[in-house]
């Protein structure tokens, strides 16, 4: 016989084996149908959330970085605090320590950074003292009050689709003119057309002059859309000096080769104007858009790793109960292997066979899971359209692999133990 022939004889036997193998897998998850479903119960549970997790955090994550990224890539923002001081316990300690930065604050960045095109500074009305905003009995939800200048839509990318943007006039002037965001006018006004309207914010009388073109909302949160801006001088008339105290500003460099050099000049001018010493540390944050979604990368992975690993206990129970019904069946099932083994069955026969038992049963159930957290995930886009799950391809891989290394793993202690009998012992035993 040439060796090309005993080759093929050798992979066709090889080929039978697996054949049968699988054949007796499917078998035996057959004839224990009730069993294993109640086996998998935690390993579906287990895929699906990790299923569901993911695609809800890949949609925030699309969904933040797209709103983030109409950011102008080209600017910088200075402040009292940044994103990151929020999570820091003692913040109000941290303010104490920060004086509030001031109009010279940001005409000494102007007058003294040579990189700074623009420079926009606006005052933020704080969650302390929640803005009204109302019309004829209707009031605006959860508004958000800005005092700006003729260079907020120029560092912003805020742009008005009707109407007229706050003017350097309106400003000098303090008048009472505003510009709503498209959330803010449709629930004041509905279909009545708002340009010219008075409306009431807090104590005061404006007349509406523009409206800012409708933006995404940021996972259903606030956006552009619930913004109302007044001119600056307006606002520093009417609000205390409270209310000042987070006053910011933007700058516009010519191009995002600059922002690094413009936002070093800054700190010096700065550190400068506040008469800060060489080793005291900055009493003011300074930071761009892409830093802000750095930090949100970072958290988003945070967040990640520890779903996935809440949601890895499913998968945990699951394999404790595919090693559980595998050791029953291993023990039911003695005199078979018994016999298999009196005919001729190796150890290696018999341990693939439960092997790949053991991996059929966690892949059936990987696929159930794969299936019902798609199914969950549509239905939550359904039902929530701002969350915008995003059903990732490279999770449902990772799902099924991570179901089939399940059985792989807890498959291998009762298939070795099966692999192991005794045959001669194994046709004497009786159940």
């Amino acid at each position: 016989m040439s060796s090309e022939r005993f080759a093929q004889l050798i992979r066709g036997k090889r080929t039978t084996e697996i054949g049968e193998a699988f054949s007796l897998a499917l078998g035996a998850i057959n004839q224990y149908r009730f069993q294993s479903a109640l086996t998998l119960t935690g390993l579906i549970m287990g895929v699906a959330t990790v299923i569901v997790v993911v695609a809800l955090i890949q949609g925030l994550d699309n969904t933040v970085k797209s709103a983030l990224s109409r950011l102008n890539p080209s600017s910088f923002i200075v402040a009292r605090a940044g994103f990151s001081d929020f999570g820091n316990p003692d913040f109000m300690g941290l303010l104490k320590k920060r004086p509030p930065l001031t109009l010279n604050d940001a005409e000494e960045a102007r007058a003294n950074c040579p990189s700074i095109k623009t420079l926009s500074p606006f005052y933020a009305k704080t969650a302390f003292d929640p803005v009204r905003v109302w019309y004829k009995g209707e009031e605006a939800q959860s508004p958000i009050l800005r005092g700006v200048d003729q260079y907020f839509p120029d560092v912003t990318g805020m742009l008005v689709d009707r109407g007229r943007h706050i003017s350097a006039s309106d400003s000098g002037s303090r008048r009472n003119v505003c510009v709503l965001g498209r959330a803010i006018a449709d629930g004041l006004f509905g279909a009545e057309d708002p340009l010219g309207k008075m409306i009431h914010i807090d104590s005061s009388i404006y007349e509406v002059i523009g409206l800012i073109e409708q933006r995404e909302a940021l996972f259903g949160g606030p956006s552009e859309n619930q913004i109302v801006l007044i001119p600056f001088g307006t606002f520093d008339k009417y609000y205390p000096e409270r209310e000042k105290e987070f006053l910011q500003f933007i700058c516009l460099v010519n191009s995002p080769e600059d922002v690094e050099r413009g936002m070093n000049e800054a700190r010096d001018v700065l550190r400068r104007h506040r008469r800060l010493s060489a080793d005291a540390p900055d009493n003011f944050v300074i930071f761009t858009s892409t830093q802000i979604v750095d930090i949100w990368t970072q958290a988003s992975s945070g967040i990640s790793v520890l779903m996935i690993g809440i949601a890895s206990l499913g998968l945990l129970i699951g394999g404790i109960g595919v090693m559980n019904i595998m050791l029953v069946s291993v023990t039911e099932r003695t005199s078979e292997i018994g016999l298999r083994k009196a005919v001729g069955a190796r150890r290696r026969d018999v341990l693939w066979q439960f092997l790949l038992e053991a991996m059929m049963l966690t892949v059936m159930g990987g696929v159930a899971g794969v299936l019902s957290g798609v199914g969950i995930a549509l239905l939550i886009q359904f039902l929530a359209p701002s969350l915008k799950a995003s059903i990732s391809v490279g999770a449902i891989t990772a799902g099924l692999i991570v179901s089939m290394s399940v059985g792989l793993f807890f498959g291998l202690w009762p298939a070795y133990r099966a692999a192991r009998l005794n045959p001669i012992e194994a046709l004497r035993y009786e159940r």
